[in-house]
Protein backbone atom coordinates (compact mmCIF):
# COMPACT_ATOMS: atom_id res chain seq x y z
CA UNK A 1 0.00 0.00 0.00
CA UNK A 2 2.72 2.34 1.07
CA UNK A 3 4.30 1.53 -2.28
CA UNK A 4 1.39 2.27 -3.96
CA UNK A 5 0.71 5.82 -2.02
CA UNK A 6 4.09 7.27 -3.33
CA UNK A 7 4.66 5.76 -6.70
CA UNK A 8 3.66 7.38 -9.95
CA UNK A 9 3.08 10.78 -8.65
CA UNK A 10 3.90 14.70 -7.97
CA UNK A 11 5.18 15.66 -4.49
CA UNK A 12 2.06 18.33 -4.43
CA UNK A 13 0.10 14.76 -5.47
CA UNK A 14 1.78 12.78 -2.77
CA UNK A 15 1.20 15.28 0.30
CA UNK A 16 -2.84 15.47 -0.44
CA UNK A 17 -2.51 11.48 -0.52
CA UNK A 18 -0.59 11.16 2.63
CA UNK A 19 -2.69 14.17 4.13
CA UNK A 20 -5.78 12.32 3.51
CA UNK A 21 -6.49 10.14 6.75
CA UNK A 22 -3.09 9.45 7.41
CA UNK A 23 -2.84 6.37 5.09
CA UNK A 24 0.72 5.73 6.20
CA UNK A 25 0.87 5.92 9.55
CA UNK A 26 2.75 8.84 10.18
CA UNK A 27 1.24 10.02 13.20
CA UNK A 28 2.17 7.23 15.26
CA UNK A 29 5.30 7.70 13.73
CA UNK A 30 5.93 10.73 14.81
CA UNK A 31 4.59 9.83 18.33
CA UNK A 32 7.22 7.23 18.46
CA UNK A 33 9.73 9.60 17.29
CA UNK A 34 9.08 12.13 19.68
CA UNK A 35 8.69 9.93 22.41
CA UNK A 36 11.29 7.67 21.88
CA UNK A 37 13.67 10.62 21.37
CA UNK A 38 12.18 12.99 24.36
CA UNK A 39 11.75 15.46 22.06
CA UNK A 40 9.62 18.96 23.58
CA UNK A 41 7.99 19.87 19.88
CA UNK A 42 5.22 19.99 18.75
CA UNK A 43 3.31 16.66 17.40
CA UNK A 44 1.26 18.98 14.55
CA UNK A 45 3.78 20.62 13.29
CA UNK A 46 6.29 17.50 13.63
CA UNK A 47 3.82 15.55 11.19
CA UNK A 48 2.84 18.41 8.81
CA UNK A 49 6.84 18.39 8.62
CA UNK A 50 6.92 14.65 7.76
CA UNK A 51 4.48 14.45 5.67
CA UNK A 52 6.32 17.19 3.57
CA UNK A 53 9.52 15.60 3.91
CA UNK A 54 7.34 12.08 2.66
CA UNK A 55 6.25 14.24 -0.39
CA UNK A 56 9.25 15.71 -0.99
CA UNK A 57 11.09 12.46 -1.58
CA UNK A 58 8.55 10.35 -2.73
CA UNK A 59 9.61 10.09 -6.53
CA UNK A 60 13.07 9.27 -6.19
CA UNK A 61 11.97 6.53 -3.75
CA UNK A 62 12.38 3.01 -5.64
CA UNK A 63 11.20 0.23 -3.15
CA UNK A 64 14.07 0.75 -1.36
CA UNK A 65 15.29 0.15 2.28
CA UNK A 66 11.74 -1.23 2.32
CA UNK A 67 8.64 1.31 3.11
CA UNK A 68 9.06 1.28 6.95
CA UNK A 69 12.27 2.25 6.97
CA UNK A 70 12.15 4.47 4.35
CA UNK A 71 9.32 6.56 6.04
CA UNK A 72 10.83 5.86 9.56
CA UNK A 73 14.10 8.09 8.07
CA UNK A 74 11.64 10.34 6.48
CA UNK A 75 10.42 10.69 9.87
CA UNK A 76 13.41 11.06 11.89
CA UNK A 77 15.01 13.63 9.18
CA UNK A 78 11.93 15.65 9.90
CA UNK A 79 11.74 16.00 13.71
CA UNK A 80 15.59 16.56 13.18
CA UNK A 81 15.01 19.69 10.73
CA UNK A 82 12.60 21.03 13.93
CA UNK A 83 14.88 20.31 16.34
CA UNK A 84 17.40 22.72 14.75
CA UNK A 85 15.16 24.99 13.46
CA UNK A 86 14.06 25.89 17.02
CA UNK A 87 17.74 25.69 18.33
CA UNK A 88 19.12 27.96 15.70
CA UNK A 89 15.86 30.38 16.57
CA UNK A 90 16.63 30.81 20.04
CA UNK A 91 20.23 31.53 19.63
CA UNK A 92 19.28 33.95 17.79
CA UNK A 93 16.25 35.31 20.05
CA UNK A 94 14.07 34.54 17.05
CA UNK A 95 12.11 31.68 19.03
CA UNK A 96 8.66 30.51 17.37
CA UNK A 97 6.21 30.89 19.55
CA UNK A 98 3.58 30.12 18.24
CA UNK A 99 3.26 26.63 18.90
CA UNK A 100 3.57 26.96 22.58
CA UNK A 101 1.50 29.83 23.18
CA UNK A 102 -1.51 27.76 24.63
CA UNK A 103 0.68 26.07 26.68
CA UNK A 104 2.59 29.39 27.62
CA UNK A 105 -0.87 31.00 28.95
CA UNK A 106 -1.84 28.15 30.96
CA UNK A 107 1.85 27.90 32.30
CA UNK A 108 1.65 31.60 32.68
CA UNK A 109 5.27 32.02 30.69
CA UNK A 110 6.05 33.86 27.93
CA UNK A 111 5.74 31.97 25.02
CA UNK A 112 8.62 33.04 23.48
CA UNK A 113 10.56 31.71 26.35
CA UNK A 114 8.59 28.64 26.74
CA UNK A 115 9.35 28.15 23.20
CA UNK A 116 13.35 28.75 24.02
CA UNK A 117 13.00 26.36 27.18
CA UNK A 118 12.32 23.46 24.87
CA UNK A 119 14.80 24.15 22.29
CA UNK A 120 17.31 24.07 25.49
CA UNK A 121 15.77 20.72 26.90
CA UNK A 122 15.95 19.92 22.78
CA UNK A 123 19.54 20.24 22.80
CA UNK A 124 20.27 18.39 26.03
CA UNK A 125 21.75 14.81 25.78
CA UNK A 126 18.61 11.94 25.11
CA UNK A 127 19.25 10.48 28.57
CA UNK A 128 19.01 13.91 29.96
CA UNK A 129 15.93 14.67 28.00
CA UNK A 130 14.19 10.88 28.94
CA UNK A 131 15.16 11.73 32.65
CA UNK A 132 13.42 14.85 32.81
CA UNK A 133 10.41 13.63 31.17
CA UNK A 134 9.82 10.98 33.66
CA UNK A 135 10.61 13.17 36.43
CA UNK A 136 9.42 16.15 36.01
CA UNK A 137 6.64 15.48 33.02
CA UNK A 138 5.33 12.54 34.19
CA UNK A 139 6.57 12.54 37.49
CA UNK A 140 7.40 9.02 38.02
CA UNK A 141 9.70 7.50 41.08
CA UNK A 142 12.97 8.22 40.70
CA UNK A 143 14.18 4.02 41.05
CA UNK A 144 11.30 3.43 38.25
CA UNK A 145 12.08 5.84 36.12
CA UNK A 146 15.87 5.25 36.51
CA UNK A 147 15.21 1.70 35.71
CA UNK A 148 13.02 2.38 32.74
CA UNK A 149 16.21 4.72 31.48
CA UNK A 150 18.76 1.71 32.06
CA UNK A 151 20.90 4.30 34.84
CA UNK A 152 21.21 4.33 38.42
CA UNK A 153 19.21 6.35 40.92
CA UNK A 154 21.75 9.36 40.89
CA UNK A 155 23.08 9.44 37.74
CA UNK A 156 18.86 10.05 36.39
CA UNK A 157 18.51 12.63 39.33
CA UNK A 158 21.48 14.80 37.74
CA UNK A 159 20.68 14.00 34.26
CA UNK A 160 17.31 15.82 35.01
CA UNK A 161 19.24 18.53 37.29
CA UNK A 162 20.97 19.22 33.91
CA UNK A 163 17.95 19.30 31.46
CA UNK A 164 16.09 21.62 34.45
CA UNK A 165 18.78 23.64 34.84
CA UNK A 166 18.82 24.47 30.56
CA UNK A 167 15.47 24.83 30.79
CA UNK A 168 15.69 27.39 33.93
CA UNK A 169 18.41 29.27 31.92
CA UNK A 170 16.73 29.67 29.15
CA UNK A 171 13.51 30.95 30.31
CA UNK A 172 15.49 33.66 32.08
CA UNK A 173 16.95 34.93 29.58
CA UNK A 174 13.25 34.61 27.93
CA UNK A 175 11.34 36.79 30.91
CA UNK A 176 8.41 35.22 32.33
CA UNK A 177 4.92 36.71 31.73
Amino acid sequence: MARALLSGATPREVLARVLAGDPLGLRARVAAALANEALFLDSDRALLRASAHVARFAPRYRGQPEPDAWLTARVLAAVRELVDEAHEGARHEDATPAPFSELAVKLKLDPVALARACAALNACERVERRAFLALVIEARELDIAARDIGSTPSETGRAARRAIDAALGALERGGAA
